[in-house]
């Protein structure tokens, strides 16, 4: 009975020590793996422009592809993120405009597939029948576009003080479209939209904010870009 006995326990260690070596000599992750699974994380999301500023590359590429598109003109307005592929995709808010008379002038998001020789194609035109105010910027008293949509120091403070009272949603502006000298400014902020709560998706929406002549500022209209939580969720 004793002999069987100490045989038992022998082969329970031996299966013991057998499993920690399996442990053991499996090999820890390399540099090289850990940069791919960095890779794996990063390939196939979008992310949000450093700079909405449209550089002369980007206007470029947008002429390059929509050059063969008839039936309207694009004018870029601001660079809103972009997406690593097989290349990169980059996401374009652009003003559209048919050509007909009287044409009827909308915000858009035109979405750009550069491959890795340079050649870029659209691949897609989110139109979100959001007439702009731009229509004729030459009008005395009318909307036009800023120097730059960038949010500087001073549009950001205006924001700020206008959304202070606002909840429920998170509104996070990345670019600045319209301007309009009144008694005090008007502005338009294109913002990124989240209501708050967990899950939610991301949207665009236009954001219209008052300030007078003496600093304080209020929101005037806020307009949803209707299914653009599509883009940035892709």
């Amino acid at each position: 009975m004793k002999k069987i006995l100490a045989l038992v326990m022998a082969c329970v260690i031996l299966v013991s020590a057998a499993g920690c070596i399996s442990i053991n000599i499996n090999p820890a992750p390399s540099d090289d793996e850990d940069i791919e699974n960095v890779i794996d994380a990063i390939v196939g999301g979008w992310s949000r422009a450093e700079s909405p500023v449209i550089t002369d590359e980007m206007r470029e590429l947008l002429e390059k592809a929509v050059g063969d598109l008839l039936g309207a003109e694009y004018v870029p307005v601001a660079y809103i993120g972009s997406q690593l592929v097989a290349g990169t995709n980059h996401a374009i808010l652009c003003r559209i405009s048919p050509v007909v008379p009287d044409p009827k002038e909308t915000y858009a998001i035109v979405i750009l597939y550069e491959d890795l020789n340079g050649n870029v194609t659209v691949t897609d035109i989110k139109d979100f029948e959001v007439e702009t105010n731009l229509h004729d910027e030459t009008l005395p008293g009318g909307w036009y576009e800023p120097e730059t949509p960038e949010i500087t120091e001073d549009a950001q403070a205006v924001f700020d003080k206008a959304l202070e009272p606002l909840t429920g949603v998170n509104y996070v502006p990345v670019a600045l479209l319209e301007e309009q000298v009144v008694a005090g400014m008007n502005y338009c902020y294109l913002c990124e939209a989240t209501i708050v709560y967990p899950g939610a998706e991301m949207s665009y929406a236009l954001v219209y904010i008052y300030q007078d002549l003496d600093g304080n500022a209020e929101i005037t209209d806020i307009v949803r870009l209707p299914e653009s939580e599509t883009f940035m969720g892709e």
